[in-house]
């Protein structure tokens, strides 16, 4: 245990963590900082000198601020101290986005990739980018995380396990970070699920409906990965003697790319709901989550309609299936959500007191 989380120091610490995640928020003068906390004006000055002797913190001026008489000093957050790195591999694209500690985007960009795009063509990319970006953006990387639309296995070190769905799949992204960043692997729709959930303690799965299938699962507020991160894999669950996969496959549903293309068409839904919902409903009936989140390209409350009547039809209790309107985003937001708490954690895990 450090000098930042035992004895004395501890409740400096403290203070220094509630002012440092209000200014996260916006920036704000002592005084307000002082008022929206609940502790005293010396209490915040002292927070504020800690956290700037820490490089975490910065007075700054603000536009359009009165000049007559003493104008009180605004604080923010200091964005040189280091940022955060996603890489999102989707069937479509590869996306990188960059945010400080307090969510700013920094950098967002997005390369489209070909049903021909090689795993090692990803892979160069990934890392000529991140050595890019860490160019432009002038300050340290704090801690990166890696979104895959594909299974990941936890066991030992993490790893992609690469799918039928798009030659890229199984791309090393982690492998892009520079030696001694600690990075987070996880499939996107973990992430997704991560995203959805936000602060939330209760218990919420996640369905994306893309390019393949996929299944998050978070339970009273925590990610469920089990013990091979293969929870929520969809694809590979049995209906009679062929998987999800291969229902999908026979029905003439399941094609490299082009399954939410394919729901375009009304016409394919019932032949996509009926084996779905085989799958769903003893998923759901077993978890009984609080919420279940549907998200993908294509998807429209129309579809969702129409599946939560299907489903329902299996089921002890009906259940209400909502439309993210997190989009694309979701799969990023996640995964830079999982990075600043691993920064963070570090963060104040080292952070000093004087």
């Amino acid at each position: 245990m450090t000098d930042s989380t035992a004895g004395p120091r501890a409740l400096a610490t403290l203070t220094d963590i509630r002012v440092f995640d209000y200014l996260c928020q916006a920036p704000a003068t002592r005084t307000q900082i002082a008022a929206e906390l609940g502790i005293s004006k010396p209490t915040a000055s002292q927070a504020i000198s800690r956290l700037q002797e820490n490089g975490l913190a910065v007075s700054i001026e603000r536009a359009n601020e009165p000049k007559r008489g003493r104008v009180p000093e605004h604080y923010a957050l200091d964005s040189s101290f280091g940022h955060l790195l996603a890489l999102c591999l989707q069937a479509e694209y590869l996306q990188m986005r960059a945010t400080d500690l307090s969510g700013k985007t920094l950098v967002d960009r997005l390369y489209p990739l070909t049903a021909h795009t090689s795993a090692t063509e990803v892979e160069q990319m990934a890392a000529r980018e991140v050595a890019r970006v860490a160019g432009e953006l002038k300050s340290p990387l704090l801690a990166g995380a890696v979104s895959q639309s594909a299974p990941v296995l936890r066991e030992g070190n993490p790893r992609v396990r690469p799918t039928p769905i798009f030659p890229s799949s199984g791309a090393n992204l982690a492998g892009a970070f520079p030696d001694g960043i600690e990075v987070l692997l996880d499939n996107d729709v973990n992430w997704m699920a991560v995203a959805e959930a936000g602060q939330s303690n209760q218990s919420l799965m996640m369905l994306y409906i893309g390019s393949g299938l996929g299944a998050g699962l978070v339970i009273d507020g925590q990610l469920h990965r089990g013990k091979h991160g293969t929870a929520g894999e969809l694809e590979t669950q049995l209906i009679g003697d062929s998987n999800l996969r291969e229902a999908l496959g026979a029905a003439g549903m399941f094609q490299t790319r082009v399954l939410w293309e394919k729901l375009a068409d009304k016409r394919n839904w019932p032949a996509f709901f009926a084996p779905l919902s085989q799958v769903l409903s003893n998923l759901i009936g077993f978890v009984d989550p609080e919420r279940v989140v549907a998200i993908g390209p294509g998807l429209t409350p129309e579809m969702c309609l129409d599946f939560e009547r299907e489903l329902n039809q299996k089921l002890l209790e009906p259940v209400q299936i909502q439309l993210s309107t997190l989009g694309t985003d979701a799969a990023a937001r996640g995964a830079l959500a999982g990075a600043r708490e691993l920064a963070l954690d570090h963060l104040w895990e080292n952070y000093r007191v004087r």
